[in-house]
């Protein structure tokens, strides 16, 4: 191997050696796509995007062609043998990187919403339907409409409830709600809502020691807080025994990540879940889990990725 050769292959190990990088190439070789959508589906800073790219065009491993005043990236179609090589190895084990799923999803995302904005672009009357919709009727009538799908003789309970915003957002479609959440401040502030409906009410109480009878309401509702727990399979027992035979458990949290950070920043024990430890968790509590949905990323959400799971009650 001569020495300018080994240069190549020091600069290309170099290149790869980075699990971001590796993230952008694996959506790469999925899609052409410029700095600000790769940015956005690896969930990194532009300016961040743009220096890793830099490193992967300098070493032969994507290639850049620009439309307009917009440069677009895609895998390179001509490559070195050795790179080819490394590029082969790496590409093989780019799976179990951290995120990769996820960025599977935003890239789907991602391209949808180019596609809507390509329409939006050659269709201005259906863009000014859309606008003229939201002026009359605002951003969230669509989801509010569909709560009016649910059994109106429902009694729920929501369990870690904060100030109360899922609670009321679905009072108004069920015979009752019963808000419970360990801080007192929390509470008060839910109590003083505007918008409370005549039939919720909010009280202290801890989700492993739920202040409700056995077998006295239909479902019982976990919004993003099963990840503060720290004895999971403890509360959904707990959830278990007031929820009756045959009742429901909905969780929504954030899918399994690797934002070590949150556990110093926002106190969360958990770092989100995955099918499986759902699955784990419910068959540990006496539930059966049927269903667990993926949510759609959000492009302009910095967070981790959700998900929905029913459970339900098999005692």
């Amino acid at each position: 191997m001569t020495a300018v050769s080994s240069l190549v292959l020091l600069d290309s190990l170099s290149a790869l050696n980075d699990s971001a990088r590796l993230r952008i190439l694996r959506v790469l070789v999925q899609h052409e796509l410029s700095v600000g959508e790769i940015a956005v589906v690896v969930q990194l800073p532009q300016s961040t995007a743009s220096r890793h790219l830099k490193l992967l065009f300098e070493a032969g491993f994507v290639s850049r062609r620009t439309v307009g005043t917009v440069g677009l990236y895609r895998i390179a179609t001509e490559m070195s043998a050795e790179i080819k090589g490394l590029w082969s190895i790496a590409s093989s084990n780019t799976e179990q990187l951290h995120g990769a799923v996820e960025d599977a999803e935003r890239l789907v995302a991602v391209l949808t919403q180019r596609h809507a904005d390509s329409r939006t672009f050659f269709q201005n009357i259906g863009s000014e339907w859309e606008s003229l919709r939201k002026d009359l009727f605002g951003s969230a009538f669509t989801s509010a409409a569909l709560l009016s799908l649910i059994d109106p003789n429902l009694r729920i309970v929501d369990i870690g409830c904060g100030i109360g915003n899922a609670a009321t957002m679905i009072a108004p479609f069920v015979q009752e709600v019963i808000g419970v959440d360990r801080e007192v401040a929390m509470i008060t502030q839910a109590t003083c809502r505007p918008d409370l409906s005549g039939n919720i009410s909010f009280v202290v109480g801890e989700a492993n020691e739920l202040p409700l009878e056995n077998d006295s309401v239909d479902v019982a509702l976990f919004c993003l807080v099963l990840h503060h727990i720290e004895s999971i399979e403890h509360a959904i027992q707990e959830a278990c025994r007031v929820v009756q035979r045959g009742g429901k458990l909905c969780i929504v949290d954030m899918q399994q990540h690797a934002y070590d950070e949150y556990k110093h920043t926002m106190g969360h024990v958990h770092l989100g879940f995955s099918e499986e430890a759902i699955h784990t968790i419910a068959s540990n509590a006496g539930c059966i889990l049927k269903a667990y949905h993926r949510m759609q990323p959000r492009i302009d959400a910095k967070g981790p990725s959700l998900f929905t799971a029913i459970l339900e009650v098999a005692h």
